[in-house]
């Protein structure tokens, strides 16, 4: 897949389960759909996202969430096509550490309801991909000890934990090429993605072994 499409990829539709939804870069003016995603949100996502159980973000965080300059900060968007207003059903984002830019803190998250439906893997691909482009060479997630679907989702695509105190570091080596990725199940299944997003691919319904 050429390097440049992804570069200049405005967003794309894709049907999973039989529903369409549009993914693209996040957009200022997005703070609305991100906050509604926020009140959709179960306290327990909530939580596992945030550490903490708040109920809404604060201007400044939804400032900080949506004004990205998609180089040093990416964020992608999920929004329900079919649905009213289009609501946001999923977000990922990763922002490179200031004093490392080859390391990049990603996270995912998903509404609960729109869960276990390959959004979340879709959201992870396209952050997997930018990282290449962006000369991330490892994205970093962070992870509670009680969320162990996403502990066990991480770990299955090839990331190695480590516990910092209470919470678990969670890493994944950005690898371009396959033939030297000590993880090659990992890139296949981010091509995997990548190969459906290519205009040229007919848009067919997903089917896949979902996690989010």
């Amino acid at each position: 897949m050429p390097r440049e499409y992804f570069d200049n990829l405005n967003g794309f539709s894709l049907p999973l389960d039989g529903e369409w939804f549009d993914f693209r870069p996040v957009r200022q003016e997005d703070w609305k759909i991100v906050q509604d995603g926020m009140s959709a949100l179960s306290s327990r996502s909530r939580y596992l996202r945030f550490f903490s159980y708040i109920s809404r973000l604060t201007d400044e965080q939804l400032h900080y969430f949506t004004a990205v300059d998609q180089h040093d900060h990416v964020a992608w968007i999920a929004l329900a096509r079919n649905q009213p207003e289009h609501p946001g059903v999923g977000i990922a984002r990763f922002i490179k550490l200031p004093n490392q830019p080859e390391i990049a803190e990603f996270a995912v998250t998903v509404i609960d309801r729109y869960q276990h439906r390959g959004i979340g893997g879709l959201l992870l691909a396209v952050l997997y991909r930018m990282a290449c482009l962006k000369g991330v060479q490892i994205l970093r997630g962070f992870v509670l000890p009680e969320n162990q679907l996403m502990a066990a989702w991480l770990s299955r695509l090839g990331a190695v934990s480590h516990y910092e105190g209470n919470v678990c570091r969670m890493e994944l080596i950005v690898h371009a090429d396959t033939a030297v990725s000590p993880a090659q199940h990992l890139l296949n299944l981010f091509d995997e993605y990548a190969d459906k997003i290519m205009p040229s691919v007919s848009q067919s319904p997903i089917s896949r072994d979902k996690t989010d």
